[in-house]
Parts: structure tokens; sequence; C-alpha cells
């Protein structure tokens, strides 16, 4: 057989998954190869009867183009022999619901795959079920919600099913009482908006950041009798209970510890899930903290160049992600000694990073959400996104998005529309081990 006259080059074909490993000796294949020929031989190399679909990074980036585009865009020589890494390839995200409401989606908590939570601006937080159904109207703040965190699958009725934050300055713990969902507690002590809240992941504490410049810390226990000696709000009962003189007063809880040290607004909160001492939070002063809230002690600070506006922290990456005013969002790592670099700056949205959310299973899989009202999925082993997931609804097209929540296969994403856009997202079935450096 006479040799091909087709231009190739050498290829080293590696993976970090031990099931999918081939041999690593180099092969020669044609330059005009894009990802999906790259994928047959990788399952000829395997033996597989039902092909997988793999990606393909060179260099921390996925190929989107021919080997021979590549190596022309990067003027490289065709001598070279290029490592190739592979991954099983993730379907594109599917919608298969969006629900509206009349005002502004300040924030969205998935508590199960089909019971999501999502604060209003309207103050209403309100809880929807797989079937498009609004289950419940949660009232009881007297301004805007901004932020909610579920305590737990809300099918499975407990003393504390979900925290709200408001522009009214308190967080309403919300839950089962006398088989109807409604407010337990009040939490005061902040003299500013409620911008974010989280939940420990043992749900006996909860945490709150404000417009303040504080973070308070809670415990998320029921309180036996108002803890600062005052009535807090009156609760609003659901217009077809109502009956006049029938408002139920909700008892106050005090905060166990305050944490100062932002210079102006903190924006977000989340906890560290391997150690649930430790938060991490971000704000108007471009910081990124790490506090012990056991002690009350401001443990690392690192600065950035614009505002934080999201943070969140993967336990199986053991890194954090915050989002950004400058567009971009940043990886930090709060381990490392220098955790007060930027590991990683990706950048491709064209508004603000309103919010940040990191794959449930996977150690490379993150989300976002911008005011440019797209979703973008990553795998940060690349600094390109892998999708773009636009609005496909007239009312949602150009509409800014605030709010952004992964759970299990479903991605949920609402803003200024008033529509909660609930995506489906494939899983490559990964390993979870942390990144590697």
């Amino acid at each position: 057989m006479e040799p091909s006259s087709e231009p190739q080059v050498q290829i080293r074909l590696v993976a970090k998954q031990q099931k999918y490993a081939v041999p690593d000796a180099p092969i020669v294949v044609p330059q005009q190869l894009q990802r999906y020929g790259l994928s047959d031989i990788v399952n000829h190399l395997l033996n597989n009867e039902k092909p997988i679909p793999f990606d393909f990074l060179i260099d921390g980036e996925f190929l989107r183009v021919s080997v021979a585009n590549y190596l022309k865009e990067k003027n490289l020589s065709a001598e070279n022999i290029l490592t190739l890494e592979y991954v099983e390839s993730m379907l594109p995200p599917t919608e298969i619901a969006s629900f509206s409401q009349d005002d502004w989606i300040s924030s969205v908590a998935a508590a199960s795959v089909d019971r999501f939570v999502v604060g209003s601006y309207d103050g209403i937080v309100r809880v929807w079920n797989a079937q498009s159904e609004c289950e419940d109207e949660l009232r009881g703040h007297q301004s805007a919600v901004k932020c909610v965190a579920v305590a737990g699958d809300l099918s499975k009725k407990g003393k504390i099913e979900m925290i709200s934050g408001s522009q009214d300055q308190t967080a309403i713990a919300w839950g089962s009482k006398n088989g109807q969902r409604r407010a337990l507690y009040a939490a005061r002590g902040h003299t500013g908006n409620i911008e974010a809240v989280a939940i420990n992941p043992t749900n006996t504490h909860f945490v709150t950041a404000s417009t303040d410049s504080t973070i308070r810390f809670w415990s998320l226990a029921v309180p036996k009798h108002s803890e600062d000696g005052q009535v807090a709000l009156t609760e609003q009962e659901p217009a077809a209970k109502k009956r006049k003189g029938t408002n139920v007063d909700i008892m106050t809880k005090a905060a166990i510890g305050t944490l100062s040290g932002h210079v102006g607004a903190v924006t977000s909160i989340c906890f560290n899930k391997d150690q649930e001492s430790q938060v991490f939070s971000g704000g108007w002063d471009h910081s990124v903290r790490t506090w012990d809230v056991a002690s009350g002690v401001n443990v690392a600070t690192s600065l950035c160049d614009k505002v934080v506006l999201d943070v969140a922290y993967s336990e199986h990456s053991r890194l954090a992600a915050t989002g950004h005013a400058d567009h971009a969002i940043r990886l930090w790592d709060p381990r490392s000694q220098e955790s007060t670099v930027v590991k990683l700056r990706l950048s491709s949205h064209k508004g603000f990073v309103s919010s940040v959310a990191w794959g449930p299973n996977s150690a490379y899989m993150l989300a976002s959400a911008s005011h440019d009202s797209t979703v973008k999925v990553w795998d940060i082993r690349s600094r390109t996104p892998l999708y773009t997931v636009q609005a496909t609804n007239d009312k949602d097209k150009g509409k800014k998005l605030l709010a952004l929540d992964w759970h299990e296969s479903l991605l949920l994403a609402g803003g200024e529309s008033g529509s909660l856009r609930i995506h489906s997202i494939g899983s490559r079935n990964e390993s979870v081990a942390g990144i590697h450096e």
C-alpha cells in the first residue's frame, strides 16, 4: 500500500481516567482530523463496541478545529508531537421547563430534582414543583427577597426547610408547622440589606452577608422565645386563609457572632464544605475573604481588580470560583500559600457575572450566569466555555440573569424577565478527584 500523501502529524493520547487509558506511544494521524475523527481512534484503541464521544484538550484548550488549523493558529510545526488529553464529552444543556412569574427573580435554589425555591423582588418566596405548579407563596418579608438557601429536600418535612434574606434587613427561616409551610422565626441584627445566605452542610448553622459590611453567624435551631425581647415581623397569612385578627407574630433570633473586615457591601458568602467552620465571602471592596466563623477571624484576604458578585466553593476541586463586574470568573485555591493569587481567569461573558455554581459531581465543571442573558458551562481545564446557553423565549432575550443553581443534572437560572429557566445537563461521570498541579 502506498503511503498517504495527506499531511500527517504525530500525537500522543492521554487520559486521567484509568478506564479510558490507551498506550501513550506516539501515533501518526492525518492533520485534517477533528475531534470526531480523533474520538473514533480512541474508541478503536479501547475496542468499544458502542462508541463513546470524547473531547480533546491541547495545552488547556478544547480542540474545536482540525489539528491542521490548530497547528496553523498556534504557529506550530507538524514535526512536533502533540499531546492530546481526552475526556468523555458532555451533552449540550437542554431546556426542559420555564416557569414564569411577574417580578424579577433574585435567587434560586433546588431542594431536589422536583422542588425549586425562588426568591423574588416582590418580597415573596415561591416553591415550585416539577409539574410547573407553584406549591407555596411564602409571605413575610416587607421588601425584596435577595437570597434563598435550602436546608434539604422539601419533600422530607423538617423543622427548618429554607432561609430567605431580604432588603428589609431580616432573614426568615421557613418550615413546616401544623402541616403548612410558614415563617418560624426572623433573624435580626443587620442594619443593611441581606444580599446572601448560606447554610452549612450539616444544617446546624447559617451565615448572612449584608450591605452593612458585615457577615453574621447564626444557629439554625428555632428559638423557644424571641432572643432580643422584641416581636419580629408580622407574617402575612395567605389571602384565602386570612381572617380579621389572625396575623401571627414571628419570634426573632439573635446572631451568635459578627464578622467584620469588608469595606462596603458584602455581596456573597458560602461555606467550605470540607471545613464547616470556614466560610468564603466577596464584596464591593474587590476582596475575597476566608473566615473562621468560630473565632470570628479573617484568616486570609485576596484582592482583585473588580467588585465580587458571587462566590462558590467546590469540595471536589477544592477551589473557590468568583463572578465579577469586569465580566470575568476567577478561580482561587484557598489551600495554597499563594492563596491571594488568582489560579485561573475565565473570560467570555459580555456582562457582569452575577452568579457561579460548581457541577455537583465533578472537579472541573462550572456554570456561570450573567447580565448578558446567557448561562455558560465551563470545564476549567480549558479557558473557553464548553457551551453557551442562550434564551429561547422572546420574554427572556436580552434580560439580565441574576441567579443560578446546579443540582444533580439540573441547571436553574432566573433574573430580570421573571422566568425560571431549567435545563437538563449531561454528566461525564468522571472522577471527582481534585485537580493536580
